[in-house]
């Protein structure tokens, strides 16, 4: 960014939000919290730094300035900011991206953004979080919309958050010492989803800090490496 910041980068800062020149804005703490989380043990296993200088996962704010309200506001204001930062070639400086669970909530944040502002697209500018993120490089929002749709075609109606790439074996762990933390599980061809109490997702996230290893996070790991191909990163 310079030895100066520009006004996309102080409106940021003014949030408390570090932006990269890839920004991807997520629902809340957790979810950013879990992908450092991956990113670090990846990068203490094999060397690999998936956010490097140009990549940051934030959450768009925290509470109720957060959730999926929290990120199509702020993806439409950091959006409008970024239209007259340009590099000296002409092209952005930056790209914004916002990351919604793939629940009823999510889908109707994709429907609401899209009202809101017709020029942001989903699998551009919006992406939820699907059972299989496929490693594809194609950035067109059409050609990459059908290829989740393709790969993700046993699983339709599935909800599906970052949580639920945790694998089975450290669930079951989790719940053999939080027994009440799950209230429905929900199981499509070997997919599960759980919806998890409020007090429950709070006390995972804490389990996970505490005891998970990088085979835990491989789903998360994975989850990140798409993203950064999504973004236009090559070296995913």
């Amino acid at each position: 960014m310079g030895d100066e910041l520009d006004h996309v980068a102080r409106y940021g800062m003014a949030l408390g939000l570090a932006i990269r020149k890839r920004t991807v804005l997520v629902e809340g703490t957790t979810d950013a919290e879990l992908f450092q989380l991956a990113a670090r043990a990846e990068c203490d296993s094999t060397g690999l730094n998936l956010f490097g200088s140009d990549l940051a996962i934030l959450p768009a704010g925290s509470g109720d300035l957060g959730g999926t309200r929290g990120v199509i506001r702020e993806l439409v204001c950091f959006r409008g900011l970024a239209r007259t930062c340009l590099l000296p070639n002409g092209r952005p400086r930056y790209r914004f991206l916002g990351l919604f669970d793939n629940d009823k909530a999510g889908r109707l944040a994709v429907k609401s953004a899209r009202e809101l502002d017709s020029s942001i697209l989903e699998f551009k500018d919006l992406l939820r979080l699907w059972p299989v993120m496929p490693l594809c490089t194609n950035l067109d929002p059409i050609g990459m919309q059908r290829i989740f749709e393709r790969e993700n075609g046993d699983y339709k109606g599935l909800d599906w958050e970052l949580e639920d790439m945790l694998p089975e074996g450290f669930i079951d762990a989790f719940q053999a010492e939080y027994p009440g933390a799950v209230v429905r599980t929900i199981t499509v061809r070997g997919k599960v989803h759980r919806e998890f109490t409020s007090d429950g997702k709070a006390r995972l996230h804490r389990f996970v800090k505490e005891h998970a290893m990088r085979s835990d996070l491989s789903g998360v790991i994975e989850v990140l490496k798409a993203i950064r191909l999504y973004l236009g990163f090559k070296d995913s």
